[in-house]
Formats: C-alpha cells, structure tokens, sequence
C-alpha cells in the first residue's frame, strides 16, 4: 500500500526534520510586506533533502517507473479503443476513398481537404504559400487559410508525412487520423499524471481512464468528426493543466519546475497556435489563478511565472497568426495586464481580516477596471474584434434582449449552444462519476473556503504537515482544480458543449478524491474519529474505495465496451456520394457552389470545387455569407440544381424572399449552381422557432408565424405559392349537403374518384374488440352512410364505367361499389343473377343487375390485354404487405368473375330481349333511400324517379359490351368472332339511332377497329356497302386473290397516303407469309409491295427498309423498271410538293449508288425522272462516280482496248524480271535477278513493290549504303524477311536474314548487330508462337542468354527497335525470369526502353505476390505508371461567353506508353500470374474512378493497389473500362478455365446490365471449379456476392423461379427476395420444372399456398409432392438434409450450364 504513494512517502519522510531553513520559512511569512518581494525572489523549495538510503531511491525510482508506464498504457488503450470504435461505427477500412471522407462529419471533412492539399503540392513551401493565397475555396475571395481555418495541425503533419517517407508505408488518410489518436493518447496520459500527482497513487490515474472511456460521448467528439480543431487542441491543453499542476505542488524540486515551466510554456502555446477558440479557455484558467493569487494560495513569484507564459505565448500566437487582433483583444490579455498592474500597485498582504477583505474588493476593482480599459482601448485603435458579438449573443442568450439577426439565433438553435439534456447528468449518474464527483467537490471547496479564510485573518499554515495536519485545501493545485472544474460546470449549464472540456477533468478530479488520503483526513479531522487513527483509516479508504469502485465498473461496463467494440454500426450516406461523384465528373472546375455549411465542407473535400461559405462559426464573414446561401440551402436527399431564374423560383420555400431577390444575392457571391437538401426543407424541429426557414422569416422582417402553422399558413399568404386546402372525407359527413356543391366545381379536390376510394375504405376498415381481435367491418350508421356517399358520387358520374375504370379504381374497389349498389337496389340476395327475370323486377333494380354484369364481362376482357408493370419502389414491410393482398384479391375477384362468364353474358343476352326503358339510381333517389328505403323503392317502379336510359341506348351498350366479350373468346373459338361481328353490327346501326345518348359511352374508334377486324377475320366484306373502308377493300382483294389490284391500291395509296405505314407493313407481312407457306406466284408480288412501300418511305422522308435494300443485291431491268414506274405514278400528282419532289430525287440518287450493274444504272440515268428532278451538277457528279467504280463499261465513251491489243514493247523484260523478284523468296534467286536487273537499267529496284517495309529505324542506315546493289539486296532481303515472320513463314525468313547477316558483316558492324537483333526477334516470335498452340517445352539456354545480352546491349549510335525489347520482355515474362528483370537489367535501359521498366515493376510485384506479406511498394509504382498510361492530358480553353471549359486530349503522352501500345504489348504475355496482376490492377483502377460502391468488380490481389488517386479527373473513364474488358477476354482466351477470370468476366457483363452474358460466366466458374458440378463449388467462388448478383441477373431476365432456388444458397436464406420473386407470374423460365431442385421446406410451403391462392391445382400438386419427399423431412438427421441440399444444388446448377452455355 505504501509501494503506490511517492507523495506520502514523502511526507512521512520530512515529517521528522527539524531543519533550520523550514523555520526560516515560517518566519518569513509573518515578516511585513516590505520584505514580500524578498520572499517572492527565493526558490521554490528551501527544504534540503534528507539523508535517503540506496533502498529508498531504488523504491521511489521503480514506483515512479511504474506509474510512467501504466500513464502510457493506459493512453494507448484509450486511443486504441478510440480509434477501434470509429472503423466499427463507420467500417472505416472497407470503404472507397471518397466513403471515408464523408464520414467527417459536421464540416470537418475542410480541414482535412486542406491537408490533402499540402501532400498534393509538390512542395512543402509550395503549399503553404498556396494556403495563404488561397483563391480556390471562397467564390470571390482571396483568403490565407492558415489564419482564417487554424490550419497548423495540417500543415505539420503534412510536413512530418512528407520527411519521414510514409508514402510507402501508410496512406495519407491513416497517416492523419493515427496523429489525432495519438493526440488523444497524450490526452489520457496527461488526465493520468494529472490525477497521479494530486493523488500520490497512479491507481488514481487508471480510475481516470477508466471514466473516460465509460463516459466517451460526453468526454470527446472524435469518433464523430476526426479533423475537429478541438481533437487536435484539448490533448495540448490537458499536457499544460498537468504541468500547471506540476507547478503549484509545493513540494517539488527545482528542476522538476524547470520542467514543468517549460513543458506549460511549449503546450500553452501550442494549444494557442491550433484551435481559435483556446485563449477563451485559458481565461477560464487565469480567472482561476487570479482568485489563487488574491486570496494569497500560491507564492507571486510562480504567479509572476506564469503571468509571463500567458504572455510569451500571445504575443507568438498574435504573430504566428498573421496578426490576429483578437489575440491582443482577447479578456485573457485584458486580464493580465490588470492583474499585473494591480500586483504592482497594491499590497494586500498586510492589516487585519476586515481591511484585507477590504483590500481584496479594491483589487478585483481594480484589476477589471484596468483589463476592460485596456481592452477598449485595443477595440479602438485594433477594429474587426468580435467581443461586440458575443456580448450580443450572451444578452440574448440570458434573456436580457431579443434579436431577428439570423447568425445569432441560428448560433442559439445549435445543440452545442444550448443547455444540457438531463441525459448527461444521468449517463454520469450510472456511471458513478458524478455523486462522487459531487461529494469531493463538496469536501474540496468547504476545505477551500477554510483556507481563504484563515489566511485572510493572517494564521500561518504549515509548508509540509504532517498527514494528520492536513488539509487539502490548503495545497494550491487542489484549490485550482476545485476553481477550474466549478467554473467549466457552470459553463456546462449553459452550453452543451462545454462538456467535452468539463466531463475528462470531472472524471481526473473525481478519482484524485476517492484515492486522495489528504481528502479523508480532513473529512476525518472534521468528523473528530478518535476510535480509529484517522491516518491509517485514511490510508485504507483510500485504496479500499477505489478498489471497490474499479470492480463495480469492471463488472457492469467492461462487457458494454467490448459488445460496443464487437458490434459493427450502419453508415451510409450514399447520397452525398453520388451528389460528390456526379459533381466530380460532371460540373466543371470552375463552377461554384452554395449550400448549407456543413455540405459545402464536404463538397469542398470531395471535389475541391470554389464554394460560398464554409462550415466555420468562429468568422463572422463566413457565418453571414451563409446567411446569404442559407435562404437557398435546404430540397433530394440532395441534389444540385443549375442556378437559373427559373430554378431559383424554387427557393421560395426557403424564405418570403422573391425570386430576383435570391437570385441578385447567388449572383454576387458568383454562384453557378445550389445545393437543396430535403432535410431542410422538410425540417421537423424539436427546438421551437429553430428551422432556417423560420429564421430567415424573422431576419428578413416578413410576418412571422409559429412552425406548427407554418404549412398551413403558406397556403394563403400571397408571397408563398397558394395551393387550395383539401377537403376531408369526414367533413362529407358532418355535411350532407357539402357533396353535391364540391361535385359541382371544375376542378375538385380531392376528385370524385379519389372520394370513391376514401369513403369505401373508411368503410371497409376492419374493426378491434376488446380482447384486441380483429373483427369485419361493423355495420353502423357510420358505415352505411360512407357506402352511400360513394354510391351518390357514381351516381353523379351517371354510372360511366369507362370514366371508373380509367380513373385509377382498382377491381376489389369496383366490385365492392357495385355490389353495395346490388344491395342498395334490393336485388334478392343468394339468387344468381342468371337465375332472375329482368322484366318483373323493378327498372333500378334490374338496371344495377345488367351493370354489374357489364363490369364483369368488361374486366374479363381488359384484364386479358398486356400491363406494362409499375417500377417497383424500395422494399418496405407494409406497403408490400398491402400490394400483395391488393393482388391477391384481385386475383381471386377475377376467377370468380371468369367462373361466371357464361352467365353474365347469358343475363345481358337476355337484357337485348326487353323492349322497355330502365332507370338507374340518381343522387336523388340515393337520398330517398337513406331517408326511406321502401318509398323510395315504390317510387322507382313507377317509373317517376332515377335517370331514364332507354332501351336503344342499353341495347346498344350491351351488344357493344358482348362483341368485345365474343372477340376476346374468339381466339379460342373462331365462330365467336362472327358473333362479335353480328354484335358490333347492331352497335353500329343503333348508334346511328341515337340522337342523344345518356348511358352510350363508346369509343368510336375501337368500335372501328373491332369492326374492321371481324370482317377480315370472318371473310365477310361487301364490295357495293358505301360504307366500306379501303382497309376492307383490300381485304377482299386479298380473300379474292386479285394480288395485282392489291399492288395497284398499294401504288394508288402513294399519292393519297390514306393507308397507314403499320397496315401496309403487316400486308406484305402476311403476303411472305403465304409465300413461304409455298403458295406460288407470290415472290413477284412480295417484291413489288416491297417497292410500293419503299417509295412511301421515300416519299416521306423516312430510312428505306433493309428488306428493299436486300433487293437491289440482286436486281432485274424488270424490277428497276416497275421502281421508275412507280416513283413516276407517285409524282404525277399536279400538286405534289416540293419536299416531296426533293425526297424522290435523294431517293433515285440512292438507287443509282446502290446498283452495281452499270447498265442498269444506265436505264435509270436515262429515264426522264433522273433529269426531271436532278440538278445538272448532281446528273455530272452522279455519272463520273459511276464510271470511276466500273472497270468494264463506260457510259460516255468508246469501250478500250483489250490488253492484248496493246504492242509489245523493250520493257518487257524487265517487267517479268521484277515479277519474278516479286514472287520469290531464294536468297540466291533474288541475288541473281537483282544483278540481272541492273545489268538492263541502272535504278533502284527496292521501290518495286510498294509492300516492301522495313522499319524506319533501318531506313537510313540502309539507304546510306553507296552501292545500289548492295543497297537493294539488304532492303529486299530485310523487307520480305519481315514479311515472312508476319505470315509465320519462320522457316524462309530465317533463310533470307542469314543471306542479309552474311551480307552485312562484310562492311557494317551497325548492319551486323541489327540483322542479329532482328534474327533474335524472329526467334522469339517463332518460339512463343509454338508455345501459345500449347508446348509447354522450356526455350533453350542459348536463346535466354540471347535476350540477356540484347537487354543488357550498351552500343551506341545503334537503331533500335523497341518493338524488340517489347518481345524480348514479354518473353522474360512468359517464362518467369522475374528475379533477371528485378535485379540484373541496366538502369540505362530501363530508361531509354519503356517496356523493359514496365517488365521490371510487373516482375517485382509478381515476385512479391505469393509471399506472407504483400509489399505495396512496388505495386504503388507499377500503379502510378498504368494510371499516366490511362490518362489524358487536360488543358483550360476559355470559350466565347468567357468561361473556361476543359479539354481532355486521349492518347496523350502522359505515360511511358499510348494506351494502344500497352495493350499491344499485354497481348503478347501468357503467364498467369502476370495476367493475374494486371486484372487486378485494372480491376482496382475501374473501381476507383467509377466510384459506383454497389456495382464494383472482383479480383484476386486487389488490396496491393491503392485505394484512391489524387487527380481523378485526369484519368480517362472510358479507356480504363475498355482496357479491364480486353484484358479479361484476352486472358480468358488463354486458358478459359481459370476461375478468378470468369468471375472478374462475369463482373464485368454484371456492371454492364448484361445479365445473361454475367450469368453465363458465373455458371462457367462453378463449372470449372467443381468439374461440371460433380462436387460442391467452393465457397470462395460462390461467395454470396457472386450469387446475390446471379440473383439478380435471373431477376432481370424474368427468371423469378431461378431466383427462388438461388435464394437457398445463401448462407442465410433470403425468404423475402424468394417470396417476392414466386409472387410474379409472369416467369420466363421453366417455372414448375424447378420445384424439384428446392429443399427448403419453408419455400415448398408458400409455393402450395400461393398455387392454392391463384387456384393452379397442377402446380400445387407438383409443390406438395416436392415437399412430401422423405429426405426432406426436417425430423431427419443433419447429414440426410445436407445430403438432399447437395444433391438438388448439383443437379441445379447442371441444369442452368446447360441454359446458358
């Protein structure tokens, strides 16, 4: 016990001295005051040390070694708990670069865009001239960042970054954010020593941590927001109040003052130099210290001390800061100067109690009266200090004034600026912190209090005491600590976020009290404890209770921490993701941006865009540009709008302003585009008059209006937009008569259809009773009353079923409107409707009968037309839960209804029979039943009450109603379409009847088209009917066989264009059909409906068919005939117009290019319309392109001599010669003809074929060769050499280099050495060329050595090809010479050759691959050299509006090598590994600048690359993803069996929305993997991405019973995706046929009962035998059921290889 106490040691040790210079102290405190500056000059300490033996120094030394451990210990937890509590609440780790900057919260994320600029510059110097000349951040402005962000920590730790070679070793990212936990280690560690030297026991220091830790989320805001300036400067300030502490103990030596005076000095500058806010909280610990000094606790030398740290360190602050005049106007420096002055010029320490009391009013007077002068003196000659607004803010903050200003009551409405919760006092309440806490302050300050009092009545109390005579107050560092935490806890009252400075120095005073024996000594001296020696009590308490309350804490809390530690949180904002990723790649750079602060920061670090303000509230010109914004910066999740007069319009939400007012203020801050954010706009705030728009309304003086009626209000002020209140459902029962006047307006709101649905799903909600069961729908006068209102507003509508149908009323809502008008119109109940006779009932109620019954065979038939099906919206429980029992119902209404067809239609057949009219309930026959229901029934069957339909227009109705009924029936059944026929027959002549109808809703042109087919269907036209429509005229045509007629109608149809395209289409259509079918004689037909149409399509303007241009391939005089005579009858309309004439010309210009027959060009060329509609230029132009394509005819001169007419003549010879060395490839057959060729004429002969290429490295060396024989014999021998190896004729070009280096060596060195490296490339070529049909036989020794030397070849003045060193390396490559390519290449070919550096970095990243650590280093340099290859080089042009565009030039010469090149060169490698690193590094790149987190490919090796790229926008998109899918299908064609690239392929369709390409590569993989699925496929293929994507991609295709089965492969079954995919019916697989591959029993079931629910009898059996298979049964072993799973996912996945192979 004694071992953890250095400071009671201590006591216990000086207790027994009686040194002189102890009493000469004592003395020295009663003497006047005339010797007090004597006093104040001596050092701190005066007591000689006693006589301490070996033993004792090596405890003390042990025991303080201990404690410097267990502080740093416990540092380094607190930061690594920290720091593993932000990667599990944002999985920090995981995530794309541009994820983990979101996750900076608040507006943080600036300061850190800052730092990434400083590593961007390319100097240290750079940057920080960049940062204080900062155009690039404010729209307008030109600011030092550094003075106005506070911006030191950043550019340290970038300098620090930049010196200690991190590149290579962490990320930038990480590199930052392991400095701030760092920092927060030194924060733990000094709360440790703090508590350790006021305790005497580091026990007391571990109890501190351990508080901190429990109370995180009140102790620090860095695991919310890392960048925080406060994260950065607090560690700094707990360092001071350490040495502060250190400072005021009495009882230390000289030099460990020294040390404390200079580590407070260093920190008290420090903390000064990177947070703004830090000289308020060193006013804070001044405020404290001048109440120390005036109440005379510590000695003035150590407060003159102090004093002059203070001022050191304003004064380099003011200077570090560029000057800042809030340092010199600050109330610390007010402070100081005061109270130095005051020291100065009083002395206190003299007279009795009353007069010093006296005294110590006179020098706080004087001390404040001295500070405020100076500080209004320094306002006055220093402008821009901000004092003036805080006392403005603290006078509204404290009720003492009002104000509209926005900043100031949006600063008010900040949860940081407001009040605590009860929360916190109770979170430190369960934590134990705060009734101890409660209870040492208690005993500290009445201690205090005693103190201040005895030396104000001038007792002398004892330096060092004995423990039993002391008293804590009495030591100066307890006194300043009891000041500093009450101070900083009255702070905490009033701003919330005070309590991240208040809460870690609670819970270090907290523990120095519980482990304090000076605490309970003087509770003990007080209590008067004469049972027990107080001191040895005192001891034991004080290791007792903080033992007790260690366990209790470790108990309770330890499990929390570690379960909070386990447990991985949910975080994403993928909006502002995609909001930054569409800014990045579609706004240009010089746009700017407004917003909300917080957004703008995080705007500003994504994008590095110009922005108008920034989140910093400590700058009153920032905070009052975002006054500007902030009546725009509130409507997406997020989105950016252009700025425009039309879109600021929008803002009005925001505030009363008008839209030019907005928009003058967007355009001063230069504003190109707004961010609107739907949080602020539909802002719900739980702090009273706090939402912005609220508070711009107050600023800009319009009237105000509480939040809760700020909706409503909007509605009908006129600077708002006006929108008319929506009228209630239940107002229409409050008001009976209310329905029919909002009927009657124009436009109702809500419309009388949405009042059908509201009023009949009031009505249909079910009901609970007591027993909280849910029981049907009550029938009561409530109820009754709804079901009527619905029913008066269909009478309104005169009981139009087309306006109920298409006025968006679902089945389930009709057929229960319908039946309550059965039930309303007394229709006897359990009779079916076919069972009744319609002429004795009453007219209404037979007329509800025959309405009902026309609604059902109309749904019938309407639900038999295809459904473009909604997009479905996110999965939400409910509202699925909704739509699939709105479905399912009405799936079950349309059984019933298709059930009972035969019956409807047999009740309206038998309604055409009654002669009578019939009457249809009105809404005055509706109210008559709600008032009487058997009056009203009386009245309406006399005939004197409802709406009149007579018996022609429900004739006419009904036999329309039945022929669509019959015609839907007719596809099964074909004499149904000539009842159709009849029906719509007798529809047409009573429509004719009617003059006016009132029930007749028809729709004239179905009724056309419903006519027309029949007819054609039915055969049934008639030639004389005047009524007869050309449609019908050709259909007889067609029935008659008179095809030509139908070809003269179709060329008729040409100048009247009456018939549409689509029929003249679907005519020759049927007319191929017919022809294939064999029917003769229809070929000619075919083709000249085929012209007919062309000449339309001309006519019109429109693209010619591919089906006419497939006839001019083979074309006939006869055909070329009948298109000019078309075209001819086409215009030979007097009034054919002039677009027409210019289409018929482009047209007869196509047929002359399409022709290839020149003579029957020339019938065209001949035929009036080619000089009617052609220009003389375009008849010339026309004519000269024909005779330049024909070789045989010429049209305008005399046919030319055949070749044989031409004479022979000397140069014949010659020709056969050149012929000859043409053609040959005998070294010595082209020696000889060469020599034969000069001997006849003396020029050179290497020009004879144009073919003949050599490179152009070679062309000068060769040329330069001065005899021309020679010259010609290398050129010719080089060039068909070459050409050789390009043919893979290996054997003859080896035949011809060896005749040319024989040649050579005779006169060329520099000849010799090329021919030798062009026979090194041949050899190469050759080798690799049998190694890619499949040898795996090793090159010979001979040939590696061959391309070590070239590599290693130093000849100077030596052309070469890289094109060699290309193979040469790819070579290398091929046959793993990696360790050769790493360490033995020459640097100096390294950098003339490119290939060669790439070889070497893909070499050493492949040679570190397979290792147990994946070195970075390497690969960083592989991957920066591919991303300038894919890069393209960007330059500003400044277009004619001014503004500045961007230029990306592809191809450029940014990188070692064209993109092309490199691709060229990648095809030339085979090795696995090396292909493997490149998928993988293309892989990374194409994530990367995507940057789309849901659709990401996979590879192998992706975490060796980095994760992110500093210039994003220069890298091409396009080419990158072009280069991945090359790359991947180059490869896979190298060995298609290679598992990792066939997911990568199969990724890559899947990013691309090729589903069933994706799946196919998918299935390929696990193919491969488990032999064609004769075994499991391993989990690492089929991990559950891959085959959540498999799911997906079946899902796209339709293949909903797929993904059923796919959904058990999972390793959790996704239940929801099958259930959802078996709802759909609409299936385009094999549906059933699959049941027998699922084993989970829980999807067998829902099959039965969804089969069960539709009412697929066939397919439920299939179901239920599927599940009643015995291997199935889930009471059988573990093995059994995973045997069945297996066996069923074999069979599966064989038979999906077998779909999509």
């Amino acid at each position: 016990m004694a071992g953890l106490r250095c400071r009671i040691a201590n006591t216990l040790e000086v207790s027994n001295e009686t040194d002189d210079d102890v009493k000469a102290e004592d003395e020295e405190r009663q003497k006047d005051d005339d010797d007090q500056e004597e006093d104040s000059r001596k050092p701190a300490s005066t007591v000689r040390k006693p006589t301490i033996s070996m033993k004792g120094v090596l405890q003390r030394l042990l025991r303080v070694s201990l404690g410097c451990l267990a502080s740093v210990a416990c540092g380094m937890l607190y930061a690594a708990y920290l720091s593993a509590f932000h990667e599990r609440r944002f999985w920090f780790s995981t995530r794309q670069e541009l994820e983990r900057e979101i996750t900076f919260q608040g507006g943080s994320g600036l300061y850190y865009y800052y730092y990434k600029h400083m590593l961007a510059a390319p100097s240290f110097q750079r940057g920080f001239y960049e940062l204080m000349t900062d155009d690039r951040t404010l729209a307008g402005q030109t600011i030092n960042a550094v003075e106005r962000l506070s911006l030191y920590p950043e550019m340290i730790t970038s300098y620090i970054y930049r010196i200690t070679g991190s590149q290579d070793l962490v990320e930038p990212i990480y590199f930052y954010m392991g400095a701030v936990f760092g920092l927060q280690a030194v924060y733990a560690t000094a709360l440790f020593v703090c508590s350790w030297l006021m305790s005497g026991t580091w026990v007391a220091g571990v109890l501190a941590v351990a508080w901190c830790v429990i109370s995180r989320s009140d102790a620090t805001r860095v695991d919310q927001a890392v960048p925080l300036r406060e994260n950065w400067a607090l560690p700094y300030y707990s360092c001071q109040v350490a040495a502060l502490t250190g400072f005021l103990c009495n009882n230390i030596s000289s030099t460990v003052e020294m040390l404390c005076y200079l580590t407070m000095s260093t920190t008290t500058f420090s903390f000064l130099l990177v947070w703004e806010h830090s000289h308020h909280l060193l006013f804070i610990q001044a405020f404290c210290l001048f109440l120390l000094d005036s109440f005379d606790l510590v000695p003035p030398r150590k407060m003159s001390d102090i004093h002059k740290v203070y001022v050191s360190s304003l004064l380099l602050a003011f200077f570090f800061h560029f000057h800042n005049t809030a340092l010199l106007g600050s109330p610390l420096l007010s402070l100081l100067i005061g109270s130095m002055l005051a020291r100065y010029l009083q002395k206190m320490k003299k007279g009795p109690l009353v007069a010093r009391v006296m005294k110590l009013f006179l020098h706080f007077h004087l001390v404040f009266a001295a500070g405020i002068t100076f500080n209004y003196l320094v306002k006055k000659v220093l402008p821009g200090s901000e004092s003036e607004f805080i006392l403005k803010f603290l006078e509204v903050k404290f009720g003492l004034n009002t104000t509209t200003d926005f900043v100031t009551n949006l600063l008010l409405c900040q949860e940081s600026l407001r009040s605590p919760s009860q929360d916190l006092f109770l979170r430190l309440t369960q934590a134990s912190v705060l009734p101890f806490y409660l209870l040492v302050l208690t005993v500290c300050l009445l201690s205090t209090l005693e103190t201040i009092y005895r030396r104000l009545s001038g007792q002398v109390t004892q330096s060092n005491p004995k423990l039993e005579d002391v008293h804590v107050g009495e030591r100066p560092e307890v006194v300043y600590h009891v000041f500093h935490t009450f101070l900083f806890g009255g702070l905490t009252m009033l701003f919330d976020g005070v309590k991240y400075v208040w809460t870690p120095y609670v819970c270090m005073f907290t523990a120095f009290g519980v482990c304090s024996p000076d605490l309970w000594m003087t509770v003990f001296r007080w209590m008067k404890v004469k049972s027990i020696h107080p001191v040895m009590l005192s001891l034991i308490l004080s290791t007792a209770v903080p033992t007790i309350i260690g366990l209790s804490l470790w108990r309770e809390y330890c499990p929390r921490v570690l379960a909070e530690l386990s447990e991985l949180q949910e975080f994403s904002d993928l909006d502002a993701a995609e909001m930054i990723s569409w800014i990045r790649t579609r706004v240009p750079t010089a746009a700017v941006f407004a917003g909300s602060p917080q957004l703008l920061g995080a705007v500003k670090l994504g994008s590095g865009l110009v922005v108008t303000s920034l989140p910093h509230h400590s700058d009153m010109d920032l905070l009052r540009r975002s006054e500007d914004v902030s009546a725009l910066s509130a409507c997406s999740p997020i989105r950016c709008v252009n700025l425009d007069l039309v879109s600021v319009q929008t803002y009005q939400v925001y505030s009363m302003r008008s839209a030019e007012e907005i928009y003058k203020i967007l355009t001063s801050h230069k504003t190109n585009y707004v961010i609107i954010e739907e949080s602020l706009c539909n802002e719900l705030s739980l702090n009273k008059g706090c939402r912005i728009k609220d508070l711009l309304d107050i600023s800009n003086g319009h009237r105000r209006m509480s939040a809760e009626a700020a909706d409503r209000v909007a509605a009908v002020t006129s600077s708002r937009p006006s929108t008319p209140l929506q009228t209630s459902w239940f107002e229409f029962l409050l008001d009976g008569a209310l329905l029919e006047k909002h009927l009657q307006k124009s436009n109702a709101d809500p419309t009388p259809v949405q009042l059908i649905v509201q009023f009949l799903e009031q009505a249909s909600k079910p009901s609970v009773n007591e027993q909280n069961q849910v029981q049907p729908p009550a029938d009561n006068r409530r109820n009754r009353t709804l079901k009527l209102l619905a029913l008066k507003v269909a009478a309104h509508m005169k009981w139009d079923l087309d306006v109920l149908e298409k006025g968006s009323l679902s089945i389930p809502v009709l057929n229960m409107l319908l039946n309550e008008l059965l039930c309303v119109s007394k229709v006897p109940p359990g009779v079916k409707h076919v069972d009744l006779d319609l002429s004795t009932l009453p007219p209404t109620t037979a007329m509800a009968v025959l309405i009902y019954n026309r609604w059902a065979i109309r749904t019938i038939v309407l639900s038999s037309f295809p459904e473009k099906q909604a997009k479905p919206g996110p999965h939400q429980m409910n509202m699925l839960n909704v739509v699939q029992q709105e479905k399912e119902m009405t799936d079950n209404i349309l059984s019933v209804l298709k059930e009972q067809a035969s019956d409807s239609i047999s009740v309206l057949t038998g309604a055409l029979q009654l002669k009578k009219d019939f009457y249809v309930h009105t809404m005055r026959t509706l109210d008559l039943l709600a008032a009487d229901g058997a009056a009203a029934n009386g009245e309406t069957e006399s005939s004197t009450a409802g709406l009149r339909i007579s018996a022609n227009e429900l004739h006419c109705q009904v036999h329309y109603d039945l022929g669509a009924i019959s015609f839907q029936q007719g596809c099964r059944d074909q004499p149904a379409f000539e009842k159709a026929r009849d029906h719509f027959r007798q529809t047409k002549e009573l429509l004719k009847k009617l003059d006016s109808a009132v029930h007749v809703h028809l729709d004239e042109k179905r009724l056309a088209g419903y006519w027309n087919a029949c007819q054609a269907l039915t055969g049934d036209c008639d030639s004389c009917d005047s009524q007869t429509t050309r449609y019908d005229q050709i259909n007889m045509m067609i029935s008659a066989g008179s095809y030509q007629a139908v070809v003269d109608a179709f060329i008729k149809d040409n100048v009247s264009r009456s018939l549409p395209k689509h029929f003249r289409c679907s005519v020759l259509r049927e007319f191929l059909h017919k022809a294939q079918q064999g029917e003769a004689g229809l070929d000619e037909v075919c083709h000249k409906l085929c012209v007919c149409n062309a000449v339309r399509d001309a006519l019109e303007g429109e693209v010619l068919g591919v089906r006419f241009l497939q006839l001019l391939l083979k074309p006939s005089k006869r055909l070329v005939g009948f298109i000019l005579e078309v075209c001819t009858q086409a215009l030979a309309k007097e009034r054919s117009s002039e677009t027409s004439r210019r289409n018929m010309a482009t047209f007869v210009r196509t047929l002359c290019e399409s022709l290839e027959d020149v003579s029957l060009v020339f019938v065209v060329s001949s035929h009036k319309l080619f000089t009617e509609l052609l220009k003389e230029e375009e008849r010339t132009l026309l004519v000269e392109q024909m005779r330049k394509r024909s070789a045989t005819v010429n049209l305008s001169a005399k046919p030319l001599p055949s070749f044989y007419d031409i004479p022979v003549s000397a140069s014949v010879s010659v020709g056969q010669l050149e012929q000859q060395l043409i053609l040959s490839l005998e070294p010595r057959r082209i020696r000889q003809i060469l020599n034969e060729l000069h001997g006849i004429a003396d020029r050179p002969f290497w020009r004879v074929n144009s073919k003949w290429e050599v490179p152009p490295d070679y062309i000068n060396v060769i040329l330069a060769i001065k005899d021309n024989l020679t010259k010609d014999l290398v050129y010719i021998l080089m060039a068909k050499g070459l050409h050789c190896i390009s043919v893979k004729d290996f054997l003859h070009a080896r035949q011809l280099f060896s005749a040319c280096l024989e040649l050579v060596t005779e006169f060329s060195p520099r000849l010799r050495q090329v021919m030798l490296n062009e026979m090194l490339l041949l050899e190469l070529r050759a080798h690799e060329t049998v190694a890619a049909k499949g040898s795996k036989e090793r090159p010979p020794p001979d040939l590696i050595s061959r391309v070590r030397g070239y590599l290693e070849m130093r000849i100077h003045d030596l052309p070469l090809r890289q094109v060699v060193g290309e193979e040469c390396v790819a070579f290398m490559l091929n046959w793993r010479e990696n360790d050769y390519l790493t360490l033995q290449v020459p640097s100096s070919a390294v950098i003339s050759n490119p290939y060669i550096k790439l070889g070497q970095l893909l070499a050493s990243t492949c040679k570190e691959l397979p290792g147990p650590k994946e070195s970075r280093r390497t690969a960083k340099e592989l991957w920066d050299v591919v991303v300038q290859i894919c890069s393209v080089s960007i330059q500003h042009k400044r277009s004619n509006d001014g503004r500045v565009g961007l230029i990306k030039h592809r191809e450029s010469s940014l990188g070692i090598l064209l993109r092309s090149k490199f691709i060229t060169f990648v095809t030339k490698i085979r090795e696995p590994l090396v292909l493997t690193t490149l998928i993988s590094l293309f892989v990374r790149l194409h994530c990367t600048v995507r940057d789309d987190i849901v659709n990401e490919v996979t590879a192998e090796h992706l975490s060796i690359w980095p994760s992110s790229l500093p210039n994003i926008q220069a890298v091409d998109v396009e080419a990158v993803a072009v280069t991945v899918k090359e790359l991947v299908t180059y490869a896979l064609t190298l060995n298609p069996n290679n598992q990792s690239w066939l997911i990568t392929q199969a990724d890559i369709y899947f990013v691309t929305n090729q589903y069933s390409a994706a799946l196919n590569f998918y299935v390929q993989a696990g193919a491969v993997a488990s032999d064609f699925f004769s075994k499991a496929v391993p989990p690492d293929i089929y991990t559950d991405q891959v085959l959540k994507r498999m799911i997906k991609c079946c899902s796209m295709m339709n293949c909903h019973t797929q993904v059923a089965v796919l959904c058990q492969f999972l390793r959790e079954v996704d239940y929801m995706t099958a259930f959802k995919a078996l709802q759909e019916q609409s299936s385009h697989d094999a549906m059933d046929s699959f049941y027998d591959y699922i084993w989970d029993v829980t999807i067998l079931e829902y099959l039965t009962h969804i089969h069960h629910k539709r009412g697929e009898a066939e397919k439920r059996q299939i179901a239920i035998k599927a599940i009643g298979q015995t291997e199935l049964n889930t009471s059988n072993p573990e093995e059994v059921l995973q045997l069945a799973a297996q066996k069923r996912k074999k069979r599966f996945f064989q038979a999906m290889a077998k779909l999509y192979f």
